[in-house]
């Protein structure tokens, strides 16, 4: 039994495994603070040793996921795949550590199962190079490793070693890759607290079980320790991100303490603060040339120009960015001496005109936590429930990357991607040899006759001619706009062909060529009077084999998607049924099964961290969505199964009473 157990767990790992292995790496070459970030700072570390040389980007961000591109470069493991690796093994783990709590191999396949295919692992935002893509299996995996210890924390020491050091190792990543760590404190916090007092009060005399069970907090204390120490030694600060020394702190804390003259949302600064701050303040005046240039981080140049706060002014989620690159432009970076010592005495410089009522201000802060206003506690209760439903439908899960997620930067920097991540590319664009497929429609306003062919300009090389077919759809379009139009009825193209170098769609008519129209992934719209011309879908088959059966697995695991996303409610319904069942037996009898309170705790820290993004999303920037939310959805599985667990477990026990 525990052989075909094994076997069929086995089996399942490399249908996922097959399953992912066509993706491609969404390479955003051009984010200088996020992929390019990682990859540079991989690059150092695999140079260097360490996170290269120092300027306003190289602190701002824990270092295990840098540390982790190198690692996985190292041992030859696309990064792609060694995240996967990754979430796997805490799928596996997560197995082993409820094995005394759930003895059933039928009920551990069904959860395990239901973790290892959760479609935010194969979700196109996470193809990216964001330690976001990390956070799942590394949340899991310290989830797992915590539940293991605290399930055998009555168990003799030689088997508590091994949970005790995976847990703290775990948590130490954890704690060194995203600076919002906190939100797992409700889940962390009760789990130990209930294992040491497992080792003081029922083993007090043993004092080796007391110092293995306080590992998971010791381990995750000297890692920050140990990284912060080293950065001193490299930078002059001693801290794992500068965003969390005191001196940044300071002057972001003086910075938004200023009142405003007229509140608006998710501005922490606005443009006429900085006007008054700029006069009473000489450090903060000299960042005045760069915050006051046009398009410095605005709303309008990131993307949010209908932002109801004006385009012109810098959202909460982008202005400690904006600080940095102002003062690191004005010359501030040089070391991290040189950039607290200015920090710190824009700070100083602020509390004093505040002080001395020269500006109007609140009471003082060192924070970068946004100021609570009353009317935010309506929307953040939204947001919270809004968070909730769209984690809970799996919705905007899917493996398909999407037009806009074709990888982009210069040629140099998507080398280095390749390079250091093993993967391949997601195209950049139809500019290479293979066999292009190119659909769409054409019209001309005359009614001519119009022909379309792929053509190699460089060479002036006609690769094939496409085939026009009767389009009816064409013709009722045009009649809806009142341009009826005969050539209309016969409007629909598809062009096939091997193109050794960069096609392009050549329209012609009687009369010469019309146009030349760049072909790209996607849908490409093309008008310019007379000529309207809208090509569907543009694609290159490189390798067609290989092509088709990566679209198959895609495919499937969009289908996968879509099951969880039909499924997942139900589930839900099933799971806070059994909750609610679990809640009024545990106060009726006062002795709570341990599923149930791990499925509490679980559902404490998704609470947490839903509660962060909703009030990030009120007062600062967009928060809610795939990214973000990657580490909530194992959670929300385990947490599912947990409870259905514990309701069909009480529910046999009392069909055997009853018998």
């Amino acid at each position: 039994m525990k052989a075909r157990f094994y076997f069929v767990i086995t089996l399942l790992i490399f249908v996922k495994l097959w399953l992912v292995s066509d993706q491609l790496l969404w390479a955003r070459a051009d984010f200088i603070h996020d992929d390019l970030l990682f990859i540079r700072l991989a690059d150092h570390l695999l140079q260097s040793g360490w996170l290269g040389p120092y300027d306003n980007l190289t602190l701002v961000k824990g270092p295990f996921y840098p540390l982790w591109i190198a690692f996985s470069f190292l041992l030859g493991i696309p990064l792609l795949l060694s995240q996967q690796l990754l979430y796997i093994a805490a799928c596996l783990v997560t197995d082993q550590a409820l094995c005394p709590l759930v003895e059933r191999p039928s009920a551990r396949l069904a959860l395990f199962s239901l973790l290892l295919f959760n479609p935010a692992t194969s979700s196109f935002p996470l193809t990216c190079v964001l330690r976001d893509a990390l956070y799942p299996g590394l949340t899991l995996l310290m989830v797992a490793a915590t539940l293991g210890l605290f399930i055998r924390r009555h168990a003799s020491i030689q088997p508590l070693v091994g949970w005790a050091l995976m847990a703290g190792l775990a948590t130490s990543a954890f704690w060194l890759t995203r600076e919002e760590g906190i939100w797992m404190l409700p889940f962390l916090i009760p789990l130990w607290i209930w294992t040491l007092s497992a080792a003081l009060f029922i083993n007090w005399r043993d004092w080796r079980k007391t110092a293995i069970v306080i590992l998971p907090w010791m381990l995750p204390v000297l890692a920050v320790l140990v990284v912060s120490w080293v950065n001193q030694a490299h930078y002059g600060v001693y801290a794992v991100v500068e965003f969390k020394t005191p001196e940044f702190q300071a002057a972001y804390g003086a910075l938004t303490r200023v009142r405003h003259q007229e509140h608006k949302p998710q501005i922490p600064v606005p443009k006429e603060a900085r006007q008054r701050i700029y006069a009473q303040s000489a450090a903060f005046a000299e960042l005045r040339p760069f915050f006051e240039q046009e398009g410095f981080w605005t709303l309008q140049g990131i993307g949010f120009s209908n932002h109801p706060a004006g385009g012109d002014e810098i959202g909460g989620g982008w202005f400690s960015w904006a600080l940095r690159d102002a003062a690191a432009a004005a010359g501030y970076f040089n070391s991290g001496i040189q950039s607290a010592a200015f920090f710190q005495r824009l700070a100083d410089e602020i509390n004093a005109a505040c002080e001395a009522q020269r500006l109007d201000c609140l009471e003082e802060r060192v924070s970068l936590m946004p100021r609570w206003r009353r009317e935010y506690l309506l929307p953040v209760i939204k947001q919270v429930v809004s968070g909730f439903t769209l984690l809970a439908a799996f919705k905007w899960l899917s493996p398909l990357l999407p037009d806009y997620a074709a990888s982009d930067g210069t040629p140099a920097r998507l080398t280095l991607f390749t390079d250091l991540t093993r993967e391949r590319l997601s195209a950049p664009a139809l500019n290479d040899q293979g066999n292009l497929q190119v659909t769409g429609w054409a019209v001309h306003t005359s009614g001519g006759v119009l022909t379309a062919a792929l053509v190699e300009p460089e060479s002036d090389h006609t690769v094939a001619l496409a085939q026009f077919v009767a389009s009816p759809d064409i013709t009722r379009y045009f009649l809806a706009i009142n341009q009826p139009l005969p050539s209309a009825s016969q409007a629909r193209f598809k062009a096939h062909g091997h193109c050794a170098r960069p096609c392009v769609l050549r329209i012609s008519s009687e009369e010469g060529v019309l146009a030349d129209v760049p072909l790209k992934r996607g849908p490409t719209a093309w008008a310019a009077a007379p000529l309207w011309v809208y090509i569907d879908e543009a694609r290159v088959d490189h390798l067609p084999q290989q092509t088709w059966l990566g679209d198959t697995k895609l495919r499937w695991l969009e289908k996968i998607a879509q099951a969880y996303q039909i499924a997942l409610p139900w589930l839900g319904m099933i799971a806070l049924i059994s909750m609610s069942v679990w809640m009024a037996r545990s106060f009726r009898n006062r002795k709570p099964t341990v599923p149930g309170l791990l499925a509490l705790c679980i559902a404490m820290a998704i609470g947490a961290r839903l509660l962060i993004l909703a009030i990030i999303e009120v007062t600062s920037s967009p928060a809610m969505g795939v990214v973000y939310m990657s580490p909530l959805y194992p959670l929300l599985l385990l947490g599912y199964g947990l409870m259905i667990l514990d309701g069909v477990a009480d529910s046999r026990k009392n069909i055997g009473k009853t018998e």
